[in-house]
Parts: structure tokens; sequence; C-alpha cells
């Protein structure tokens, strides 16, 4: 940014007085300036360096660098100890939310300590990597899923201690055999899970004869929402919070869960070696090639760019200064702020115990829908599309799910809407399965044709028309 020129600096401060007719410095945040010359303008303060101040000028929407030189001594006074609010004013928060455009919803998390996973799809599934007892592993991202599941197979290879086949798991194909399995540990990236005890069950039953399940596990609702999830379609990623797992590898913390939010404020940086650095970028050298670190104990460390992974390689090296005010007033963002700017309709969902669900509306009236990641496509319970008066044809198809297979029927519907967001004259399937709270489930299909995004801590769903 070009700090200005005397000249336009005059034209500025006259322009702008007569203006603005020099309303009350105090009002909303503003503070007068003064130049040199003794001519007055309002700003607040947004950010500064030693020899120029970024000032929003009352009635502008983008800020001016000033040059300190310019101003009066009393004002380069001011500005000498001048330090950011840590509540910043209306205008600036405006400012603020205006610069934050531009930040993704990955930026956004994992300036608070989220971790980042790059998911892939299973037709409309998302499939995640992970370690269960050491053993590789694909975890399948269940929305729907009340607990997490393992495939018993696998639970065998990875040497799980497993109990007898007493128990019974449910879903839209029937009911299936499953034993309680122990899991000593399960690693997803830098979350750890501990000392599990984990429902098995044989995740090809109901398949044809010869095949094999797209996932070795299913990670359920209750641990979603315990590691604070926040799943984006369009980016193609989930997020975790490490902290919440069962071993919480951050040193210095305070362990008063009321003083702890505040404190993850740092990023999880990964290294090429495999290693992984908590902490604030806080500068880098002219060059580029090296910057420093600000761990969570305080202490400050120095590394050279190539070490790191490429994702964290290239935000380090588009990283400046200017980052740094950037980021402490977008960290108190929520999703939700973010999203409603880009365009994205926002809906409360109701979680009841670990499934969620949206209100809409099927051809017109008024339905609940169960919001399911795990499912490659919606699915209506047969009984709610015939009360809705969907086309149902005959029961000449199959559903697949947990409990097996189960027969389904084409069925025609005129449209399905959560909020402004439709979807109109579709073919999906009907089965009949148990669905006491909702006419049927919102599928992976529609959630990734409408670039959903699913937050357990806000308990939200965003969809954005495209």
């Amino acid at each position: 940014m070009k700090i200005l020129s005397s000249r336009i600096l005059v034209l500025l401060f006259a322009g702008l007085a007569v203006a603005a007719g020099l309303l009350l410095a105090e009002e909303e945040g503003y503070r007068t300036f003064t130049d040199a010359k003794g001519r007055t303008l309002e700003a607040i303060v947004v950010s500064k360096t030693d020899t120029a101040v970024n000032l929003l000028i009352k009635g502008r929407e983008n800020p001016v660098e000033v040059a300190l030189k310019l101003l009066s001594s009393k004002d380069q006074a001011f500005l000498k100890s001048w330090v950011p609010p840590k509540v910043p004013s209306a205008e600036l928060k405006k400012l603020f939310l205006k610069q934050c455009r531009t930040l993704t919803v990955r930026e956004l998390l994992e300036l608070r300590g989220y971790e980042s996973f790059k998911f892939t799809f299973a037709n409309n599934s998302l499939i995640i990597p992970g370690l269960l007892n050491g053993k590789k592993a694909r975890f399948l991202v269940d929305t729907g899923a009340h607990n997490t599941i393992l495939h018993d197979a696998f639970a065998k290879e990875a040497g799980c201690r497993m109990g007898p086949y007493d128990e019974v798991v449910a879903g839209v194909g029937g009911t299936a055999p499953a034993a309680y399995t122990k899991v000593d540990r399960i690693q997803l990236g830098e979350t750890l899970l501990l000392d599990k005890k984990l429902l098995c069950t044989d995740l090809t039953n109901g398949l044809p004869a010869g095949s094999k399940p797209k996932e070795d596990a299913i990670i359920g609702g209750e641990l979603l929402a315990r590691l604070d999830a926040v799943i984006s379609y369009r980016e193609r990623l989930i997020f975790l919070r490490p902290d919440l797992g069962d071993k919480p590898e951050v040193a210095n913390l305070d362990e008063k869960a009321g003083e702890k939010e505040s404190q993850f404020d740092f990023r999880i940086f990964k290294l090429k070696d495999g290693t992984t650095i908590r902490g604030k970028l806080v500068a880098k050298n002219e060059s580029g090639t090296g910057i420093t670190i600000e761990l969570v104990n305080g202490e400050n460390r120095g590394f050279t760019v190539d070490r790191f992974k490429p994702d964290d390689e290239l935000l380090i090296r588009r990283w400046s200064e200017d980052a740094v005010a950037f980021e402490r007033n977008c960290r108190d963002l929520t999703v939700k702020d973010l999203l409603n700017i880009r365009s994205y309709q926002s809906f409360e969902t109701e979680r009841k115990g670990n499934h969620i669900y949206v209100e809409g509306a099927l051809n017109g009236q008024k339905a609940k829908f169960l919001v399911d990641t795990g499912a490659d496509g919606s699915l209506f319970n047969i009984g709610s599309a015939n009360q809705y008066r969907c086309e149902v044809g005959p029961m000449d198809q199959w559903v697949y799910g947990i409990g097996g297979r189960a027969p389904a029927a084409v069925t025609k519907f005129k449209s399905i809407a959560v909020g402004k967001t439709l979807i109109e004259n579709r073919r999906i399937l009907s089965a009949d399965f148990s669905s006491r709270n909702s006419v049927g489930i919102y599928g992976g299909d529609f959630m990734r044709e409408l670039d959903a995004v699913i937050t357990y801590r806000e308990m939200r769903l965003f969809l954005r028309q495209r």
C-alpha cells in the first residue's frame, strides 16, 4: 500500500473536514487527527508501523496509509503508545468482515488450533485416512451414524480384542449382529483416541458376494460432536480439534475449561520429517527463506521454510506482517459470520442423540430431514413419500446399509427446500426404514451439490445454491 503524499493528504483533510462537519471525535471509536498545518479529520486507527499509520477515515470504505511525519506531534505521540483494542469498534468490525471475505473455512479454523484433513469421495461418501492400533485405516465420516463402528474383519487384523456377537446394530437395510471390541488407539492426524470400547460388525452384510467395504471403520456422531468437527464439501476438508482427544499433546496450557478456549490461538504446522509444531508465525526474514514461530509455551524458534510440508510452505510464503493484524481481527469470526458474507444460507440443526436434523419442506409441506454424510444418495421413508404425494414406483430396487440390504422404489418428488435452496423434479429411492424423526435422509448427493458445510460446535448446516 502506498503512503499518501503531502499534497494528497492536504486535499484529504480539507475535503473530509467540510463534508463530515467534524462530528465528535469519540463517536463510534473515531478520533480527530490533525496534520502539521492544523487541518483535521476523523478516523479510526487500524494498524501502524514505525513510519506510517493505517487509518479508516470517516465516510470511506477502505483504510488509507498516512506517513507519521505528516501528522501533528500530539498525534505522533498518541500513535507511538497506541496498541490494538481488545474489542474493535463497530466500524472496524465491518472493515474486518469485508477483509475476511477472502478467508477460507480452512484458514479461519486453522487460526484456532483445528487440524484439517483432505477427504476423498467414495461415490458421495467421505473417506479420511487414519491409524487404528497403528494399522492404516479408511474412516467413513458419517453424521448419520449414531456411534463409531468397526468392520469386524479389519478389527481382527488390527489386533482388537473382540467380545461375543450379542449386540445389534441397525440401518436402512435392517439389523445385524455386532460385538463390542476393545481398541487401544485411534489416530486421526494429531487427534488421539485411547482405550475405546466400540461396536464392530460385518460391513459387507447384504453386499454381493466377494464385495469389500469402502471403509474399515465408521466415525459416528458421538466422536464428531466430541471433536467439534466441521465438514466442508467445497474445500473437501474435515476439521477436528486435537486438544479434545484423549491425549492433547499441547504443553503449558491451563487445564481449566473456561480459560482453555482463549489459549488455542495457534496453528498446527507440519514438517517434512513427520513432526508438528504448534504456534503462531510471527516473523519472516527479508529473503522469505526463514521464519520465527512463537510456540504455545511462549518460546520463539526459527525454521527454514523448506522444512515444511507443501500446504504449510505455501501458507508461509504468502504470509506478511499485515497478516498478523488480519489474523488477530479475523480469529473471532464464527463459521457462520464467514459463510454469511459469502452468500451461504445458514440453518440451525437439531440434535437428537447423536443424529442431527434440519427443517425444510417436501413438495411444499413442512418436513424434517436427517443430515447424513454417510449416505451416498438421499432417501425417503416410503410412508412419508406417499404421505407427501410423491410419485412412488414399484419396489424393484435395492438400498444398502449397515443392517444389510432392503427393497426400494424409485420416487419422483416436485421439490425439496431447505431455506431458499431448492432441488426440483428429481428421482431418488424410497425404502421402508425407521425414520421416526424425519421424512428421510438428506444425503451426500444433495450436500455435495449445494457446497454444504456442517459445524458441530455451532450446530448449523450451511448451503449455497450455485
